[in-house]
């Protein structure tokens, strides 16, 4: 993904959202507008963007309700950063066997 800023016009166009949405969707806490440009608009990055992208694909294809896709969220978080975790011990055990078996 780029660093490329997301416009709440270009995220309503592209996702399909009434803007009723997007507000509940912030007001749940489910995105957070990153930034807000000069001119008032608010900006999403594309960390937010993929989340948009995900709550779009759960909602519409297998109607998950906004407790669900928290939960779907979280979880989805929470296994990415097990697998970081799960990187970072291989990385340390590779380095150790490198180590003592040269």
């Amino acid at each position: 993904m780029s660093d490329q800023y997301y416009h709440r016009t270009q995220v309503l166009e592209i996702f399909e959202f009434d803007e009723s949405f997007l507000d509940e969707l912030e007001s749940e806490e489910l995105i957070i507008c990153s930034q807000i440009d000069p001119s008032g608009c608010k900006l999403y990055d594309p960390h937010q963007f993929e989340r948009l992208r995900i709550i779009s694909n759960l909602t519409r294809e297998l109607d998950v309700n906004l407790p669900g896709v928290e939960v779907i969220l979280q979880m989805r978080e929470n296994m990415i950063s097990m697998r970081r975790q799960f990187d970072q011990i291989l990385a340390l055990l590779v380095q150790e066997l490198k180590t003592r078996f040269p």
